[in-house]
């Protein structure tokens, strides 16, 4: 098969929305170009030993050794405490740098359950790399099923890992609710007193919040809901005068936010990082 036709196929396509860099696009495609030289017994077996170097690159991009051992929960290795091991990784691409006390036992283990079901897909991928004398002389049409199934095997890898991930991340607003609708609740009179001499606010309706992002320091929060407050324009003076205004109204609230992944709770939102968008209310 020609590696034109190849890099057609669906699954194929899938597995290059996995691949962020330049170097992991020429490598994969390196892999395939090697896999389409027909005339070479190893052919298939030198393109299951580049995509599992391949994975092993994907996963150094995703979880940095940098990174990982700024987690609270990072324990380094005797021999070599510089580096990270592969469930490491695994685990900070799925919570960060989120200690294990503030995710519930279910979700502790559901990331123990998912760094498990990575660890089957590479060794099935590492299967792929023996070298026996009948899988030497495969036949074409076997070593494309192997090659399928090795990707597959890889895109699996990939799914693990954001299934993973978004099952720490839909958790986390159950912990982080009040804290989130506390800070953002003292900081918007900031924003409003753009509008008027003075502002009030008198509820705020939450529609919820989202942690959209999560790494070594920080989670990343974006929410929106509905700000109601009594604006003022004039002093008191003025308003005695007839010169001034009180005006109660309700305006769309969006917010991106982000919060300390290693701290204790009542210090996780950083109050510096909210960011209201009052665009809307001065249309």
């Amino acid at each position: 098969m020609k590696l034109k036709k190849l890099l057609s196929h669906c699954f194929i396509e899938e597995f290059s929305s996995h691949l962020s860099t330049e170097f992991e696009n020429e490598l994969f495609v390196s892999a395939l170009r090697n896999y389409c030289s027909h005339g070479n017994p190893l052919r298939f077996h030198n393109f299951a030993f580049a995509m599992r170097e391949l994975l092993r690159h994907v996963l150094d991009r995703k979880a940095p050794d940098s990174k990982v051992r700024k987690c609270i929960w990072f324990n380094p290795q005797l021999d070599n405490p510089e580096k990270a091991t592969r469930g490491q990784k695994l685990k900070y691409c799925m919570q960060g740098g989120i200690q294990d006390h503030l995710l519930s036992e279910e979700i502790r283990e559901d990331v123990k359950e998912f760094i498990s079901s990575y660890q089957d897909q590479i060794d099935a991928l590492n299967s792929y790399t023996h070298i026996g004398e009948a899988k030497l002389r495969i036949s074409p049409k076997s070593s494309y099923q192997s090659l399928k199934k090795v990707i597959v095997t890889f895109n699996n890898a990939m799914s693990i890992i954001e299934d993973g991930k978004r099952d720490v991340l839909d958790h986390i607003p159950e912990t982080l609710f009040a804290y989130v609708r506390d800070e953002l609740t003292n900081e918007i009179p900031n924003c409003l007193d753009e509008l008027s001499s003075h502002s009030v606010i008198d509820w705020v309706d939450f529609e919820g919040f989202q942690v959209v992002d999560v790494d070594e320091q920080f989670l990343y929060i974006i929410g929106e809901g509905t700000v109601h407050a009594t604006l003022q324009y004039g002093s008191s003076s003025d308003q005695k005068r007839g010169d001034g205004a009180i005006i109660n109204d309700s305006f769309p609230l969006q917010f991106d936010c982000k919060a300390r992944a290693n701290k204790p709770k009542g210090a996780f939102v950083v109050k510096e990082s909210i960011s209201v968008v009052t665009d809307s209310w001065t249309e």
